[in-house]
């Protein structure tokens, strides 16, 4: 990185070759002084307060979203950064426990290091950079006089090469082409050429906003980091206003309300989608005048309801009264590659998250509050003995969201001439879940494939375990109390018959799947969250499969029931061409169908039906 010389404007001292420690030590040390008592002064935290509040929860703006975006408690290092947001530049007000035992002096020079030899950022590395910044004055009597030099012209350097070449939509042209540039000018006003950063800077946060779609979806590519980019905005917005001095226009209100309903989305009973940190490594979100009490009072309308609903709260004024302002319980950005489906608001009824914006998808699948997967679910899949490998980026296939379901149907490129197609789907009153993968030929017909053989790893949640039956292949995940029953649709039942396929634990606490097949196959397995059916008797069955007279082999088509008590549903998935077929009394020409089953009198009741893997039956 560059190293130029700040030019010195009316009312700042700098020095010329600011970088150098020979240059400062030769620097008049009255010049030196001076500017370290105009540092003092702006180290005060009067201004902090006057900035962004004097409440507990806001004195702690700086660390909102951390934890989420670390995946557990914040760094002793950021931790003892944003304290000195706050800090004297010579007391220890407002400095953590450990603060006197950092060497902010060496951090800085690695930190320096550390951006020289960086190309990507994420938004922790941005708001690093930001914490960095905004502790500028209180670190003037704590790091050498040449370090603190080269350590803003570093941030300044770093503020203006993201400024020149980030595209406007990405995180880090809100964050240090946008916030980092009006940290420096507010915080730092002494120094003639951070005070002129303020103005493209507040240009930079508007060019962010005014991409509403593309900056949202890019924010959400890293679902663990939503809070942090969020966090950002709402600062950005006080820094706008009074440092820029621009209005925060309604365009920017509105992003910053999407990024919001997208928070509440993906708050859960025990933290935030994707992301392993702890409700109470995120306290700072949490506390009284935090982020989500800040945004529920921001959105009363709208997600006061949804954050309380989100995190098990009582509902106040009546359930009806209370479930009338609450969001969709389906959201999917299609560009981010993230989708979470929940049956309702009730942090009791279950809910999922999938992230497959990378070439093994995350996912999470909640009961109730307690987390039964987390982490990649990676697939293993080999034909006539040889293994194939992923080829290719996940892409949607379908989705279809109602009252009944939601449904979502994404494929994957496999060598070999293989596609690997991934239905998702939440019955939302019953409390089930669908997770099925097919393996099919990318060309119709292909002939060539022999003996397909599959196997998926779900990643057990903390504290998990599973509990198989003594007699049949279903079993329970279990943490002490039974959390869900699963149910290998394509096994056989019963444990001492024949099967082509198996359900059980790995040793590295992976719930694995395992399904053999020719030519095409497919691995559904059925999650029953409804404790009230836990103990009733329960079956399932594959289906024979007609057309016209004649039985359709299992790479063709396949079809399941599965009954717990006197609950029965049915799935159908064609593997093949598409053709008029019979399963269980119902004529079906669709790639995919689910239904409720009445034994009674031999109907089914539509859940779902997927028509040319695009459209379903309500388009």
């Amino acid at each position: 990185m560059s190293t130029e010389s700040f030019s010195t404007g009316a009312g700042s001292v700098e020095p010329t070759g600011a970088v150098s420690k020979q240059a400062t030590d030769d620097w008049c040390s009255e010049s030196w002084g001076q500017l370290t008592k105009r540092l003092s002064r702006l180290a005060h935290p009067k201004h902090a307060q006057k900035m962004f509040g004097g409440e507990p929860g806001k004195q702690a703006i700086y660390l909102w979203g951390v934890a989420a975006a670390q995946g557990g408690k914040c760094d002793r290092l950021i931790l003892a950064l944003s304290a000195l947001t706050r800090a004297t530049e010579n007391s220890i007000e407002g400095e953590c426990e450990f603060s006197d035992k950092i060497d902010f002096d060496r951090e800085a020079a690695s930190f320096i290091d550390s951006i020289d030899s960086r190309q990507v950022f994420t938004p922790l590395d941005c708001h690093f950079a930001i914490l960095w910044a905004s502790a500028l004055p209180a670190l003037a009597s704590r790091i050498e006089a040449h370090r603190w030099w080269r350590l803003t012209s570093t941030l300044q350097h770093l503020h203006e090469s993201v400024l020149q070449c980030s595209k406007a939509y990405r995180f880090d042209h809100l964050m240090l082409a946008g916030e980092l540039g009006l940290t420096l000018a507010w915080r730092v006003p002494c120094v003639a050429a951070c005070k002129r950063l303020a103005g493209n800077a507040g240009e930079s946060v508007r060019m962010w906003c005014d991409r509403e779609q593309e900056s949202v979806s890019e924010a959400l590519g890293n679902a663990a980091s939503v809070r942090l980019v969020l966090a950002s905005l709402l600062r950005c917005r006080k820094l706008l206003e009074k440092v820029a001095k621009r209005k925060f226009r309604k365009s920017d209100r509105r992003t910053q309300a999407a990024l919001a309903k997208w928070t509440a989305a993906l708050t859960h009973p025990v933290g935030t989608a994707l992301s392993s940190a702890s409700e109470e490594a995120m306290s700072a979100d949490e506390q009284e005048c935090g982020l989500i009490d800040t945004l529920q009072s921001e959105y009363s309308d709208t997600l006061n309801a949804a954050f309380a609903a989100a995190r098990g709260e009582t509902p106040v004024g009546g359930r009806l009264a209370w479930e009338v302002g609450l969001p969709e319980t389906w959201h999917h950005d299609h560009d981010a590659k993230l989708a979470i489906g929940f049956a309702d608001w009730d942090v009791r009824q279950g809910r999922f998250h999938l992230d497959y914006s990378g070439e093994v998808p995350e996912l999470e699948l909640f009961a109730g509050r307690r987390r039964l997967f987390s982490g990649r679910v990676q697939v293993r899949l080999e034909v006539d003995g040889v293994e194939r490998q992923p080829c290719g980026e996940w892409a949607e296939v379908c989705e279809h969201s109602d009252d009944d379901v939601h449904y979502l149907e994404i494929e994957q490129p496999w060598s070999g001439g293989l596609v690997l197609q991934r239905q998702l789907m939440l019955v939302r009153d019953d409390r089930c879940v669908l997770l099925a993968d097919s393996v099919i030929p990318d060309q119709p017909g292909d002939e060539a494939i022999s003996t397909v053989e599959y196997w998926c790893n779900f990643p057990l949640g903390e504290s998990i375990k599973w509990s198989p039956e003594a007699e049949t292949r279903e079993g329970f995940l279990v943490d002490g109390k039974r959390r869900a029953l699963v149910v290998p649709l394509a096994a056989g039942e019963w444990s001492t018959g024949a099967t082509d396929s198996t359900l059980g634990e790995t040793s590295d606490r992976h719930l694995q799947l395992f399904v053999r097949g020719r030519k095409s196959l497919y691995a559904p397995i059925w999650f029953d969250l409804q404790k009230r059916r836990f103990t009733r008797p329960r079956t399932w069955r594959q289906l024979t499969v007609g057309d016209q007279l004649k039985l359709v082999p299992r790479h063709e088509a396949a079809a399941y029931r599965v009954q717990a008590g006197s609950e029965q549903w049915m799935v159908y998935r064609s593997l093949g061409e598409r053709r008029c077929r019979t399963a269980l009394g119902k004529h079906l020409m669709a790639d995919f169908y689910g239904s409720r089953f009445y034994a009674g009198d031999g109907s089914h009741e539509e859940l779902v039906t997927v028509d040319d893997k695009c459209s379903t039956d309500d388009d």
